[in-house]
């Protein structure tokens, strides 16, 4: 990136105005994609995986996003370590495929070998003196949260600590940890990650895009429509052991590089005891919850990862840009560790309702995509429904910006 556009960067940032969507080059150029890399993705925790997806010693899978490439291992003490997939010999992969199983990484061009924490084992055909010790994999932050596993490119990421305080005792209930991977499919869009974000964000578009998610999901519409729905849902709640109230990372404007983190149940409209077709469950009760309590809570963690946990299955949401134009949705569906498919639960019922949802999102967010580069393209208004979107963008601003806040606060 020349210093010429750097500047100009920084006076598009500057220049934002607030209550509106952002400047066309923020979601066509390929200067802004390479801050993004630097300021963004390789400072905030990013979603890699599931823990059921590396249930024994030796299992590791791999995780991209925007060039860059993370192994997660599991040691043969049963830790999680997280590397860069980068052969400290001339720079190869050496993890190809999405998941595996072995007591050792071996890079398949030269056959360096590594242990499953990073360590350099062998150097075929270097001197004696050469040192194992100094050619370990780079490694990067992890942790483990409810589950899921996160990492970070980060020298100093931001803590764990407040995001656990306040979201444990809300996860508690669902065992997130002792869940399972019963589906994955990935969804690519031609679109700019932060459109595919900011869709994500609001339902503002639910009620005209998603007609199977509409008629079930009470946040179609305003906040406040349905006032006797969140009281039903709050007394249920008691009994099934579930818990409603939001709860938000503090200070997203004020502290742009805190943590990012968010929680929220809310009710199902009547008939609807989880996320499916016919209203009727698709799964057991998740964890500890003790019945159906007809609600659905919303989450995210960090800048890329979301989840949705009814009270039998958890939807896990992760956008992985890819370039500019190219951003991945995944979604893995969880469900309790010993549920069976074909005796606990069908798994096309299963993923019917994220999986339409995601087709039709595709379909919109390309068009977007298509209307933003147009040459009439100009900033247009936040409906009040997409205040998230639009918080979403003030702080992806200061993320971006040479200088401190350049928006004024949406409330939330």
């Amino acid at each position: 990136m020349n210093a010429t556009f750097r500047d100009s960067i920084d006076a598009l940032a500057a220049g934002y105005r607030p209550g509106l969507t952002l400047d066309q080059a923020f979601y066509c150029d390929a200067d802004v994609f390479e801050r993004e890399v630097e300021r963004l993705f390789t400072r905030d925790w990013l979603y890699a995986g599931h823990v059921s997806q590396l249930p024994e010693p030796g299992c590791h899978l791999v995780y991209d996003i925007a060039g860059e490439s993370v192994i997660v291992s599991r040691d043969q003490e049963g830790a999680l370590h997280a590397m860069v997939n980068v052969c400290r010999h001339r720079g190869s992969r050496i993890c190809a495929e999405p998941f595996g199983k072995a007591q050792r990484l071996v890079c398949p061009y030269h056959g360096w070998t590594y242990a499953l924490d990073g360590a350099l084992v062998r150097a075929r055909g270097m001197p004696p003196e050469f040192d194992l010790a100094g050619h370990r994999l780079h490694r990067l932050a992890l942790e483990e949260f409810h589950g899921m596993v996160f990492v970070s490119f980060a020298e100093r990421p931001s803590a764990f600590d407040t995001a656990r305080s306040e979201l444990d005792a809300l996860l508690a209930p669902f065992d997130l940890t002792g869940t399972r991977v019963a589906a994955q499919r990935s969804y690519p869009v031609e679109a700019n990650w932060k459109l595919v974000l900011e869709n994500f964000e609001e339902c503002y578009h639910c009620a005209p895009a998603h007609p199977e998610f509409a008629r079930s999901h009470s946040i179609k519409s305003p906040p406040g429509s349905y006032p006797a729905l969140w009281e039903a849902l709050a007394e249920r709640g008691k009994g099934a052991g579930t818990c409603t109230g939001v709860v938000k990372a503090p200070d997203w404007l004020a502290e742009p590089d805190g943590p990012f983190y968010y929680y929220s149940r809310y009710p199902l409209f009547d008939g609807y005891a989880t996320g499916s077709e016919d209203g009727r469950p698709l799964a057991p009760l998740l964890g500890r919850v003790r019945a159906f309590d007809g609600g659905a809570s919303d989450g995210q963690m960090g800048l890329l990862c979301y989840w949705l946990i009814y009270s039998d299955h958890c939807v896990i949401y992760r956008f992985t840009p890819r370039d500019v134009n190219h951003t991945d949705m995944d979604i893995v569906w969880l469900v309790r560790s010993d549920a069976e498919e074909g005796r606990d639960y069908d798994l096309e019922r299963l993923v019917w309702l994220w999986h339409v949802t995601t087709e039709a999102d595709k379909l919109i967010i390309e068009r977007n995509q298509q209307g933003v580069r147009s040459r009439y393209y100009r900033p247009g208004p936040y409906a009040p429904m997409e205040w998230a979107s639009r918080q979403f963008v003030e702080w992806y601003l200061l993320r971006m910006g040479r200088n401190g806040s350049v928006a004024t606060p949406a409330g939330r």
